[in-house]
């Protein structure tokens, strides 16, 4: 698997960050911890 984009943490700042690069056609993997 190869991504343009890793992301870790799911907070607002990350999901804004992961749909942004993802918007602009990046492949984006977002890691958060589950609870």
């Amino acid at each position: 698997m190869k991504f343009d984009v890793v992301v870790i943490g799911g907070g607002p700042s990350g999901l804004m960050a992961a749909i942004a690069a993802g918007e602009k056609g990046a492949k984006v993997l977002l890691i958060d911890k589950g609870d």
